[in-house]
């Protein structure tokens, strides 16, 4: 068994934040989990696992966060533009699970959305991934998810796949009708989280576990990650699944694509992180 992992699920620009938030205030108080030797992630996850296996430490992922706060104190021009998803894209999403009841049938449509779609050309969606990603070898631990824009599905990058690591990450953040699909390895990938918003089940056989869910909810069919959680620990995982709570969520708002939000729910996952420490310690360190 592969011993400790650590999976970062999607949530956008907000959820990565608070993840980013909940590890930093971990290694603060001694558990450091940017030591793991798997770390799945998913969409914004995507972004923070790649960052972290690369060796950038927890605090230093925090401090580039909560630099958000002087560009939002000036206003939402200098925070940035905020995304946001079409309503054709979002009545696109409701028509998608109508009558499915697999998450791959779910992402075959959404797929075929994607594919059809208007969004920024593929070369803006790389150019702004690589202003987030610093990072172009692929560290050795990391695994990331995107779901086949034809067959639904799941996809799970890493070293030895032979993926580019800038499109793998821009692939498992393609969300359709925002982003458009990414070209990889031969086929067309869309965001990891449209499957699920953890895609924990890839840490099967895994021993120790510790998943970061900002978004903990499936989109249609999908896998709930309490779902998840619990079919590891059933098959003998020690599993610790850290949801956002409710003074979070506040700061999550309903738009996790809101970058202005970054720093505030930076704040807020540090400051949830203290309630982990025990559990998740005598998980990591046990």
């Amino acid at each position: 068994m592969a011993d400790r992992t650590l999976v970062l699920g999607s949530g956008g620009h907000a959820g990565g934040a608070w993840q980013v938030g909940v590890l930093a205030g971990l290694a603060e108080a001694g558990v450091d989990l940017s030591g793991a030797d798997t770390v799945i992630g998913t969409s914004a996850g995507a972004v923070v696992g790649a960052r972290l296996t690369a060796g950038e430490h927890p605090e230093e992922l925090h401090r580039r966060q909560s630099e958000a706060a002087a560009r939002e104190a000036a206003g939402p021009e200098a925070a940035g533009p905020e995304a946001r998803i079409t309503p054709g894209a979002a009545l696109g999403f409701l028509r998608a699970q109508l009558g499915r009841r697999t998450p791959e049938a779910v992402a075959r449509r959404l797929g075929r959305m994607a594919l059809g779609a208007r969004t920024s050309s593929g070369e803006e969606v790389l150019e702004a991934m690589a202003a987030l990603l610093p990072v172009r070898e692929w560290p050795d631990a990391l695994r990331v998810t995107a779901v086949d824009a034809h067959t639904g599905e799941l996809g799970a990058f890493h070293s030895g796949s032979g993926a580019d690591l800038l499109r793998a990450v821009a692939a498992s953040c393609a969300m359709p009708g925002l982003w458009p699909p990414v070209a990889l390895c031969g086929r067309w990938w869309i965001d990891g989280g449209v499957r699920s918003t953890t895609n924990a089940d890839l840490a099967r056989g895994h021993r120790r576990v510790v998943v970061l869910a900002p978004l903990s909810r499936a989109f249609g069919p999908g896998p709930r990650a309490e779902r998840l959680a619990a079919r590891l620990r059933a098959e003998g995982a020690d599993v610790a699944l850290i949801v956002p709570d409710a003074a979070a969520r506040r700061e999550l708002g309903r738009n996790p694509l809101d970058a202005s939000r970054r720093a505030a729910c930076a704040r807020a996952g540090r400051a949830q992180a203290a309630a982990h420490v025990r559990d998740v310690g005598d998980l990591w360190h046990g």
